[in-house]
C-alpha cells in the first residue's frame, strides 16, 4: 500500500516539474474561480479579463476555452489599458494584472467602491496598495497571497478552503 501511495505521488510531482511560472499561475486563477461566489456569474459563466493575451497566464487560459467551473463554460476577455476598474468590474469576475501596470491601475479607482470581481496580480506590492490576490514566485514555486482586509470590503466571497491555502499579507 506504502509504494503505490508513494509511486502515485512521484508520478504527479513529474507534472509538475518544468511547468512555467506563467502555466502555474494560470492553473491557479482557474483553481480559485471554483472557490469564490461571486454575485455577477450568470448562466454564461467565469469571465476572465486580461491585458495581454499573446504572452502570461491570459495566452495559457485563452488556449483552453473548453474549460468548465461548476459546470459552467469559462470566457477570455482582452481589456485595454485604459478601461475603468468599475467598468472591468462589470465585465470579468477575475481579472489579472501583470506586474507594474497593476499598481497604476489601482491608483485610479476608489477603493472604498465595492467590486464584484476578483483583482489578482503577480506581485506583493500590488496587496501593499490595497490588491486583492497575488500570486508570487518564490524561488521555484508560485504563492498565493491574499489582502483580506480588502476581500472583506467586496461584494464577492472568498470559501475558506481557498483561504486555507494563502498566505495574508499585510498581516
Amino acid at each position: 500500500m506504502r509504494y503505490w501511495l508513494t509511486l502515485s505521488l512521484l508520478i504527479s510531482s513529474f507534472g509538475v516539474i518544468g511547468k512555467t511560472p506563467e502555466q502555474i499561475r494560470s492553473a491557479f486563477l482557474y483553481q480559485m474561480a471554483n472557490f469564490i461566489e461571486f454575485p455577477s456569474m450568470s448562466d454564461a459563466g467565469i469571465r476572465f479579463c486580461f491585458y495581454d493575451l499573446k504572452s502570461g497566464p491570459g495566452a495559457i487560459l485563452n488556449k483552453n476555452k473548453s474549460l468548465k467551473i461548476k459546470g459552467l463554460p469559462i470566457s477570455i476577455k482582452k481589456v485595454e489599458k485604459n478601461t475603468k476598474i468599475l467598468e472591468l468590474s462589470s465585465q470579468c469576475e477575475i481579472t489579472y494584472f501583470d506586474g507594474a501596470l497593476s499598481n497604476d491601475i489601482l491608483l485610479a479607482y476608489d477603493k472604498n467602491t465595492p467590486l464584484d470581481m476578483l483583482m489578482v496580480s503577480d506581485n506583493l506590492s500590488f496587496l501593499d496598495n490595497e490588491g486583492m490576490a497575488a500570486l508570487v514566485q518564490e524561488g521555484n514555486k508560485i504563492r498565493l497571497y491574499v489582502n483580506k482586509q480588502q476581500i472583506a470590503k467586496h461584494n464577492f466571497k472568498v470559501l475558506s478552503r481557498l483561504l486555507a491555502v494563502a498566505k495574508f499579507h499585510p498581516n
